[in-house]
């Protein structure tokens, strides 16, 4: 072939290459999911996708492990642990824009917010918080990153949906110190500030610790002081909350009770047992009702709070339980 035909050739069979994968890029683009899951339990753009326990898993890890003890009075590791909930919800990862508040003009301690505004009443809002510290000693695994752990998978899920209601996530710090020192609740800082003008808060859910079950007899407590009984085996997930609070969620509690696998126990409260939970008693000062989810693990672990304790497992079927009722309050 002639060098001028090969020249010809060329020019005439690039530019229709470049044309022929051009499109063909555009056709996979249309048709590939948005996005696909990151290492380290970060998520995905998609609709409705579920964590797996591993990344449930790499979520707990990343705040014992990673950051460590994260008690409420130090300062630094509440920060540090306040920052990575951001970074793991912002658009970059889960793919919320966070909104960040300040607990008593203290940098070091934050309230962490994002929300799906509703379609249709965007002025009723859901409320699904938790509190983000361990314990003063230990790492925290059961209580603090459990339950962090489920409200990012909750966020993951939720992210890009299209529901009726407003459902608005709040991470925040166990307590807080004010300007004088004092030790402050975070949840009464919560309870005060996270309704905004105009808005109906249909129901809070708190996310409480998760993930410790045992199949053994005489493996759970109940709470002494307060008269409140628990079954013995601790094999169960407590809805726990006043009676108002069971009346006005009943259609969450019903949904928990018809779909989750393991048994599911109501812990109805009186006036003075409310106090056994002071998180539930300062909502429920503020007019909103309020149920608490937990495994009430505390009563039945006498060992270290470590991450090989949590059934990552079952807190993947929980959490696939708790996207679906939420989804259906959401859309009544």
């Amino acid at each position: 072939m002639k060098q001028s035909n090969v020249i010809k050739l060329c020019l005439v069979a690039v530019p229709l290459g470049i044309t022929l994968i051009g499109a063909f890029s555009l056709i996979y683009s249309f048709n590939a999911p948005a996005s696909k899951p990151r290492e380290g339990g970060r998520s995905v753009l998609n609709v409705n996708v579920l964590s797996t326990p591993e990344e449930l898993r790499s979520w707990v890890k990343r705040q014992t492990t990673d950051i460590g003890p994260r008690p409420w009075n130090n300062a630094d590791q509440t920060r540090v642990t306040a920052k990575w909930i951001e970074s793991e919800l912002s658009e970059e990862n889960i793919g919320y824009r966070p909104k960040i508040t300040f607990l008593g003009d203290n940098k070091s301690y934050r309230m962490i917010e994002a929300e799906l505004v509703g379609e249709k009443t965007a002025n009723e809002v859901l409320l699904i918080i938790s509190n983000f510290s361990s314990p003063e000693v230990g790492l925290g695994a059961h209580s603090g990153a459990s339950q962090i752990s489920m409200m990012l998978g909750l966020a993951r899920y939720f992210v890009n949906t299209e529901n009726a209601r407003t459902l608005r996530f709040v991470a925040f710090p166990s307590s807080y110190p004010d300007v004088n020192g004092k030790k402050i609740l975070g949840s009464s800082y919560v309870a005060k500030k996270s309704k905004r003008p105009s808005e109906k808060i249909i129901g809070v859910i708190e996310i409480g610790s998760l993930g410790f079950f045992s199949e053994e007899e005489n493996s759970q407590s109940s709470i002494q002081e307060f008269d409140i009984n628990l079954p013995k085996k601790g094999d169960f997930i407590a809805l726990i909350g006043d009676e108002f609070s069971h009346d006005s969620m009943g259609s969450i509690i019903s949904g928990f009770v018809k779909s989750f696998d393991l048994p599911v126990h109501k812990v109805l409260l009186d006036n003075n047992q409310l106090e056994a939970f002071s998180g539930l008693s300062l909502f429920r000062n503020s007019g909103y009702p309020i149920i608490k989810i937990s495994d009430t693990g505390s009563l039945r672990y006498t060992s270290a709070d470590t991450p090989k304790k949590i059934d990552y497992h079952k807190n993947a079927q929980l959490l696939k339980v708790m996207s679906l009722v939420i989804s259906d309050e959401l859309n009544p």
